[in-house]
């Protein structure tokens, strides 16, 4: 079975809690699940990513251009590892609602 990507949502330190109910939703379609921080200077996102439960791993694209979250920069990073997932979630957000159309 291959694994689910969550793209999380942060502000470089605390993660939104919209994240944790996409991954609730990953857990219902069960599986590993890896979580896609993306940002400039977001360790400590990357650090609270680490933290909910059901994370099996952690990918951190730190970058400059990640800075804003601008969709035009994430939505290729995304795409770029797409062949490795069975599904690929996003938070119901006007963040999530604005990359994953480009994806």
């Amino acid at each position: 079975m291959m694994s689910i990507l969550v793209i999380v949502e942060h502000d470089n330190g605390a993660v939104n809690a919209a994240t944790l109910n996409t991954v609730a939703a990953a857990q219902a379609i069960g599986g590993d699940i890896d979580a896609l921080v993306s940002g400039h200077n977001c360790s400590k996102a990357a650090e609270a990513a680490a933290a909910i439960a059901g994370i099996s791993k952690v990918i951190v694209s730190d970058a400059a251009a990640n800075a804003n979250g601008l969709a035009e920069n994430i939505a290729p990073l995304i795409v770029g590892m797409a062949n490795s997932y069975s599904h690929i979630l996003a938070p119901a957000t006007t963040y999530g609602k604005n990359i994953m159309p480009r994806v």
